[in-house]
């Protein structure tokens, strides 16, 4: 994880996910994201990034985007339909769900690191985002105190919740991935749900293998390393050791084979 500045994985993914379509709630306000994407993209840097995306990509990468993004955007949908009150972004980065899916009695959590989160929210008012139903909540996921941190911002434990934790795992430390998962369990109250993206090794032909080496060479550059892929089966026997349930788990590869074997998109309960 980047320390000094904010991350540039998260900088990217806004911008490529700028060009999938995608659900809003009635009361929702989706533009805040398109005008957010319009914002990051200017500089070098991004450009750049989306540059090695296109390259990579426009099957492989926006493939499994687009599946990841579709898994999250209908877990937040469903929850909210079925009555969960709180909803907690792990790893938020430039995330704008909480605007996309506004909606009345509903308390958005977006946790993620200080460098990362300063940025977006300097960001978000230079666009005149509303985001006073947002809390803020800034942490290290190497750290623990994650769970002390939401519920000081006013997150009921006594309630059940909603955890997303989109594209953040693979960036952890084994110790920290499992410990996240456990705190996450531990959050909310009996019937919480979690929808996670998970990394795994996967037995792939060569070629995928040196493309997606290359990518990890070019994450580590620039300062966010990927750490932890555990092999898939061990992947969910992490998240049962956590606590959660219930377990649905499916690659992306099984509906999407472009995207690439491995990337497992993981719905639990407690």
């Amino acid at each position: 994880m980047r320390d000094d500045a904010p991350s540039l994985t998260a900088r990217g993914v806004v911008l490529a996910r700028s060009l999938l379509d995608r659900p809003t709630t009635s009361t929702g306000d989706a533009e805040v994201e398109t005008q957010l994407a319009a914002l990051l993209g200017q500089g070098p840097q991004p450009a750049d990034w989306v540059g090695r995306i296109a390259d990579r990509s426009a099957s492989q990468f926006l493939a499994f985007l687009g599946a990841r993004t579709e898994f999250m955007d209908s877990a937040v949908v469903v929850a909210i339909g079925a009555g969960v009150r709180q909803v907690v972004i792990l790893g938020a980065g430039y995330d704008c769900r909480a605007m996309r899916f506004r909606t009345p009695g509903v308390q958005f959590y977006e946790v993620d690191h200080p460098a990362t989160q300063r940025d977006k929210r300097a960001r978000l008012a230079e666009v005149g985002a509303g985001c006073d139903d947002v809390c803020f909540v800034s942490a290290d996921f190497t750290q623990p105190g994650m769970e002390d941190r939401v519920v000081a911002a006013g997150f009921d434990r006594g309630l059940p919740a909603l955890l997303l934790c989109e594209g953040l795992l693979r960036y952890l430390p084994e110790q920290s991935f499992r410990a996240l998962l456990a705190s996450a369990a531990a959050l909310g109250a009996a019937g919480s749900e979690l929808a996670a993206s998970i990394s795994t090794n996967a037995k792939v032909d060569r070629e995928e293998t040196e493309r997606e080496l290359a990518h990890r060479e070019h994450l580590a550059e620039t300062g966010e390393p990927v750490l932890t892929v555990p092999p898939s089966d061990l992947a969910v026997a992490w998240v049962r050791a956590a606590g959660w349930k219930d377990l649905e788990v499916r690659d992306i590869a099984d509906s999407r084979p472009e995207a690439g074997r491995g990337r497992l998109l993981v719905h639990a309960h407690t």
